[in-house]
């Protein structure tokens, strides 16, 4: 059994499943070397709402920092 699959069960898991839409949007530009000024204009969303979205998921994710939380999305698939 991976590491993967091991914690398929415990928190991890449980917590990718409340990443919201925008979340995981943003998220995912982030992935692709988006910056938050970048985001805002391909996404129309206001930067504060931007910076929520990646603080949020990064927390979501029980991760370190942005770059850990992007390794973690990617995964597990979500991004």
């Amino acid at each position: 059994m991976s590491t993967l699959d091991s914690q398929s069960s415990g928190p991890l898991w449980q917590a990718t499943t409340d990443l919201s839409a925008i979340e995981l949007r943003c998220l995912a530009l982030a992935a692709e070397g988006r910056t938050p000024e970048q985001i805002v204009l391909e996404t129309d969303l206001p930067l504060p709402r931007v910076a929520e979205a990646l603080t949020a998921a990064t927390e979501k994710l029980d991760a370190r920092n942005i770059t850990c939380a992007i390794s973690r999305a990617a995964l597990l698939k979500l991004i």
